[in-house]
């Protein structure tokens, strides 16, 4: 992404003394005298002041300084004030930073101090139009020096200054740490930063996303040492030392800038107009092989051994900046591919547009028309694998939306995307209800190339609505994901109803199911992910909430460290209202028989339930072989949830259970899980939310990665679905199972479980009965009949022991076997109300799992 042609050239106005209009690439700028905004956040200035960007977490009642080239965001300094999750105690702390104009902030914090000093106190100074600051001023202690942070901003500054004075009003001496730490989540982003060591200056890029930040200190080295998240850097004096010993009554300040760009280029500018260096506007012109612009094309620029920088070319394949002349070597990449590698290139200051011709690239592109059946506009996933030797094809990270990696999302089955030439197999999707199509294209070189399709819903599901009830986001804090291409995999993968829950906020998908005009397809409503401690236990999902934006957690509630506490505050949240508390992800011998996870059983049962409408059981593969424990990558293993859920079932705990994928990224992340809910409508856009609960809280509610299947259990006249009672006064029922699959997996078995254990006579597999299984859509659709002894609930299971999902869901979950699992059916033999039996299926009742060494 490169700069607009007025945020581009802004930068080149504070750089310059001339006040001649200057001409940049294709953008045109007049210098003018500009001004400064500073002030908090409120509901009438909000639109006007926070800037834009995936990883923005500005609150109402936080601090804002804005001039014509940047925008910063101090967070208000209360002990309360986390910007998420994982960023949290950002009281003082800049929080978002972004060039105007630019969708860019990637900042998660650039904490002054690294959280030792306790900013509580804040102060706006605006002198004028030309400057203006905000004081933050954490009061010492005994040990701890009295610390008062200014961050100011000038009309012209293309940076922020930071200036932080450490005062000692005790009466011993103290030495302080000159010390910061600076957040920007990188682990799944192709984020590049300084390396670890001593440096003048430290610079970060996020390439995808376009946003670069720059840091220094006039008067001090840098010592940086950085993670995949936070890089601690350290201030060096002329004497080589990092800290400082005040004497009482003393006092001593420490200044650094830091800056926002669009890209290391941009950052690199601002550094060599802080040495006085001579720069010039230079613009490039990427170009394939056909003299067309190459978008998103990353140029890398070096000078002898060392990199310059970074810069991505916009729609019309440029790039804007202003760099120092001279020579230069140039990489250029896309798609996954070094295109242009490691060329001389001569930047003259009299010659500002080079154009750069990518002689032997030349893309075609792909033009994308799928519907459904009947020509109807549908989304779906596109997967494109290269079928020539060594092809590569990487249109962008896991976090990103419409194309990423070697996928392509679409709203409504339209796209138009270029490609390099070459042999393509493409997969074509929308969920388990629709059959995939699997077809190959040759995209010649400058040429575009139709994709037209066809997807037949094969799979009928009248009265029955998909859903996933825990998905992920950059909102959430534990991941980078953007929340658009979240809801794009949703809709995608055909789920229809999907509650966001990110970790610890109450959020919403609404404004982007409305960009995306998919209200017809996707149903939603507002909810959170409560993460508290002892992990990995204390993790809830609930829905409906009502969400309070731009308020601190969206007005959710916070946390406990009490898994009882923590569950019964967010049953009663919002005045008692009824939701949906859902238990993620548990060990359920530590949840509900060793809540102090001694390894030894309690002495009383557990005290969560009364407020737990169902649990997570997955992975439901797990059912088809129902062993105690199972193994994971490597020697890893685990419990078995679902035998663990069916024997605490056999101690009378009514919790349902419910299959999720917690989806953090979007390369395939949602769909490979799903519930299906008994629904009074089979269209999305009438989905009620409070239906959806009750239907959950009832465990009308079926578990599957893809095969869809149907139980139903009929005595007495009376029918009933998963999740209901019923009544045989002499022990007879009557199954109806259904299976059903698209045309890219298969089911080989079903079997009924009666309370936990595998029934012989209602054990089906392909193997040993072939002529009740089939060959269409519908693979299994049989009546049994079964003689229950007593009270037993009742359970139908089915799944390919042996197969895979395949590649509908790409080389991860696609290795996953299908399986399909109901909740319980109630039947109640004696008419005394149905009792649970006690059987604990030939093993203990768990406690806190521990792996075995």
């Amino acid at each position: 992404m490169s700069l607009s042609p007025r945020s581009r050239t802004a930068i080149v106005g504070v750089l310059t003394a001339s006040a001649l209009t200057l001409t940049v690439g294709f953008g045109t700028w007049q210098p003018g005298a500009g001004t400064v905004q500073v002030g908090r956040l409120t509901e009438a200035n909000w639109e006007d002041l926070v800037p834009e960007g995936k990883e923005v977490d500005a609150i109402y009642g936080d601090y804002v300084l804005q001039n014509r080239h940047l925008t910063a965001v101090v967070a208000d300094p209360v002990a309360t004030r986390n910007a998420n999750m994982t960023t949290r105690d950002v009281a003082g702390a800049l929080i978002d930073l972004a060039v105007r104009g630019s969708d860019g902030d990637q900042l998660g914090a650039f904490w002054p101090g690294r959280k030792v000093f306790p900013y509580r106190k804040a102060t706006v100074v605006s002198d004028g139009p030309e400057s203006a600051s905000v004081e933050v001023v954490a009061e010492g202690a005994e040990g701890r020096p009295t610390v008062a942070t200014t961050y100011s901003l000038g009309a012209q500054d293309a940076f922020l200054t930071v200036r932080s004075t450490y005062s000692n009003s005790t009466e011993k001496p103290l030495e302080v740490a000159l010390e910061d730490d600076f957040r920007a989540d990188g682990q799944k982003e192709d984020m590049v930063r300084s390396p670890n060591g001593t440096a003048d200056r430290f610079w970060l890029h996020d390439r995808y996303w376009g946003q670069a930040y720059g840091l220094d200190a006039p008067e001090h080295k840098l010592q940086l040492n950085s993670d995949a998240r936070i890089t601690k850097i350290a201030y060096e004096a002329a004497d080589g030392q990092t800290k400082v010993t005040l004497a009482p009554g003393k006092s001593c300040t420490l200044v650094r800038r830091v800056y926002p760009g669009r890209n290391t280029l941009d950052v690199q500018a601002v550094f060599a107009a802080t040495t006085a260096k001579a720069v010039h506007p230079f613009g490039f012109s990427i170009r394939d092989g056909l003299g067309r612009p190459v978008a998103k094309a990353l140029i890398e620029l070096r000078q002898g051994d060392s990199v310059y920088g970074w810069a991505k070319s916009n729609h019309q394949g440029t790039i804007s900046t202003v760099m120092p002349a001279g020579s230069y070597t140039a990489t250029i990449s896309a798609f996954g591919r070094v295109l242009w590698d490691n060329r001389p290139l001569q930047l003259d200051s009299r010659k500002e547009l080079t154009v750069i011709e990518l002689a032997d690239f030349q893309p075609g592109e792909i033009q994308a028309a799928i519907t459904d059946a009947e020509g109807q506009a549908i989304p779906c996933k596109v997967e494109l694998q290269p079928l020539d030797e060594n092809a590569v094809l990487d249109f962008g990270p896991v976090t990103a939306e419409f194309a990423l990696k070697n996928l392509c999302y679409t709203a409504n089955g339209k796209f138009q995307q270029a490609v390099p030439a070459g042999r393509y197999r493409a997969i074509i999707s929308r969920g388990p209800e629709y059959d995939a199509v699997f077809t190959e294209l040759t995209v010649p070189p400058g040429k575009a190339v139709p994709l037209t399709a066809k997807l037949v819903r094969s799979v009928a599901t009248p009265g029955w609505v998909s859903s996933d009830f825990h998905s992920h986001s950059s909102p959430s804090g534990d991941n980078t994901g953007s929340q658009l291409g979240r809801v794009l995999n949703l809709v995608c993968e055909h789920i229809e109803f999907a509650p966001c829950t990110e970790h610890n906020r109450i959020s919403t998908y609404q404004p982007h199911i409305a960009r995306l005009g998919i209200q017809p397809f996707l149903a939603s409503v507002e909810g959170m992910e409560l993460t508290g401690s002892p992990l990995p236990l204390n993790h809830q999902n609930a829905f409906p909430l009502i969400r309070n934006p731009r308020m601190q957690d969206g007005g959710g509630p916070t946390t406990e460290t009490d898994i009882e506490k923590q569950l019964e505050k967010l049953a009663l949240w919002d005045n008692r209202s009824e939701k949906l508390v859902q238990q993620n992800h548990p060990d359920l011998g530590w949840l509900v028989y060793d809540r102090d996870g001694d390894g030894k059983p309690d002495a009383d049962g557990p005290r969560t339930f009364p407020f737990t409408d169902v649990v997570e059981i997955h992975p439901i593969q797990n059912a088809l072989t129902l062993d105690e424990t199972m193994r994971g990558e490597g020697e890893k293993t685990f419990h078995n949830t679902i035998f663990r859920w069916l024997q605490m079932l056999n101690q009378g705990y009514r919790i349902y259970g419910v299959v999720n994928t917690d989806a953090h990224y979007n390369d395939h992340g949602s769909g490979w899980l799903r519930n299906w809910i008994q629904s009074s409508t089979d269209d999305p856009a009438a989905i009620k939310a409070m239906e959806m609960v009750k239907a959950a809280e009832q465990g009308r509610l079926v578990m599957s990665n893809g095969p869809y299947l149907e139980a139903t259990a009929t005595a007495g006249g009376k029918t009933v679905v998963s999740g209901q009672d019923l009544t045989a006064a002499d022990g007879k029922i009557r199954l109806h199972i259904r299976v059903q699959t698209p045309n890219w997996h298969d089911v080989d078995r079903v079997f009924v479980l009666v309370n936990g254990r595998r029934i012989p006579e209602a054990t089906f597999t392909r193997a040993e009965r072939p002529d009740v299984f089939r060959s269409g859509a519908l693979k299994f659709d049989q009546t049994v009949d079964l003689a229950l002894k007593g009270d037993a609930h009742v359970i139908v299971v089915t799944g390919h022991k042996d197969g895979q999902l395949g590649p509908v869901l790409g080389p991860g979950e696609g290795k996953t076997p299908p399986a399909a699992m109901t909740n319980p059916i109630f039947v109640d033999v004696d008419g005394g109300g149905f009792k649970p039996n006690g059987d604990t299926l030939d093993l203990p009742l768990p406690v806190k799992f521990v792996a075995k060494k």
